[in-house]
């Protein structure tokens, strides 16, 4: 996978600052961030560039009334789920159970008004969804959004320099080889994602009844997402 580092490093030698004279890393990160997003933003009209994972939550306080999961809701004040686009599966354990011991949270369109047979406490909460690349704030940071995506992001911000120089034979000629490189790009993870297998559940999702384990609605836990936040209360 490429870094920051190896797209500005692309970059130098297409506009040919190898020595990094005017090319400064404050003039470069605003050109990349800008050039990172437009790409996302192409990409999600063919196909999804979003990047699947498996994120754990710790310590998360949970009662009868929803929990929103902001920072403020976490311990240490951390938000892993900062960049989460659309959550898959949700499940959860009392923090310090082993991780054999995670349930799967039941999920709602509207979370309902029941009361809970479960006790308030602390729980871990486990979320499997498609998240937005993180943003290339460091120089070891990764271009998430495909393995070989570097060369195109590359392409990309020379054409942007291109018109802020300005200079309109790299706005025209980077930014059609930009162009083409992220079709070809969309066309692979367009292919990528209809071999996909469809997800019919998860392991603790098939029939829990014939291992003996049985949740009913009473006692559980409901997550709801609303596009701007994963909502949970107990239920």
């Amino acid at each position: 996978m490429q870094t920051r580092k190896d797209v500005y490093g692309k970059v130098a030698g297409l506009v040919g600052d190898s020595y990094f004279d005017w090319l400064t890393p404050e003039y470069f990160s605003p050109l990349c961030e800008t050039a990172y997003e437009m790409s996302i933003s192409y990409l999600n009209g063919t196909c999804a560039p979003f990047i699947e994972k498996v994120v754990t939550v710790p310590g998360v306080s949970i009662g009868v009334d929803e929990s929103d999961l902001v920072a403020s809701a976490i311990s240490d004040n951390v938000y892993p789920l900062k960049y989460l686009i659309k959550p898959r599966y949700v499940d959860f354990k009392p923090v310090g159970a082993p991780a054999n011991q995670y349930k799967p949270v039941s999920e709602f369109q509207i979370l309902p008004d029941t009361p809970s047979q479960a006790q308030a406490g602390a729980f871990d909460i486990r979320v499997r969804g498609d998240f937005r690349p993180q943003p290339l704030l460091t120089e070891d940071t990764v271009v998430e959004i495909a393995p070989l995506a570097g060369h195109a992001l590359a392409l990309s911000i020379a054409a942007l320099i291109g018109i802020e120089r300005p200079n309109q034979g790299w706005v025209d000629n980077y930014g059609k080889m930009a162009q083409n490189a992220w079709d070809e790009i969309a066309a692979d993870l367009m292919r990528q994602q209809q071999h996909l297998t469809a997800r019919l559940g998860s392991p603790n999702r098939n029939n829990q009844r014939r291992g003996g384990w049985a949740y009913p609605l009473q006692g559980n836990m409901g997550w709801e997402w609303r596009g701007f936040g994963l909502f949970l209360k107990l239920i």
